[in-house]
């Protein structure tokens, strides 16, 4: 494999970090929105909004974030960021997915600091391919 380099950080001379975020990536079947765009078929609560909230996230942002993965059916979890890398939250860049599609979209123009719970559809998430063990 070809070693990884961290990308290099935005406009803003640093990373964002955005901790935490709770993801809810549902893995049922898929339901259609009518007419409606993916941002809009992903659900945002925010949680907790700082009272300083610059710079908010963007495209081409490296973020770094712990997040978890819980299935709306039933409320289990399948994914911890915290368990997934020693500890570590995770880095990546948003919007060039690197990250499922529905988590691009939830953190976008998101607080340092924030925390958000977010409903994912599977089609912006792992659909009919599932995560790991879980399947659709």
């Amino acid at each position: 494999t070809v070693p990884r380099r961290r990308p290099p950080r935005s406009a803003m001379g640093r990373g964002l970090t955005l901790l935490p975020l709770l993801l809810l990536a549902l893995l049922a079947p898929p339901a259609q929105a009518e007419g409606g765009t993916a941002a809009a078929e992903v659900k945002i609560e925010v949680l907790h909004l700082p009272e300083a909230c610059s710079p908010k996230s963007k495209k081409g942002d490296l973020l770094n974030a712990h997040y978890d993965g819980f299935l709306a059916s039933d409320g289990s979890k399948f994914y911890c960021s915290r368990t997934q890398n020693d500890g570590h939250p995770k880095w990546f860049v948003l919007g060039v997915g690197q990250v499922i599609k529905g988590l691009d979209i939830a953190m976008m123009n998101m607080c340092p600091g924030e925390k958000r719970k977010v409903i994912i559809p599977p089609s912006l998430a792992y659909g009919q391919q599932g995560y790991g063990k879980i399947k659709f």
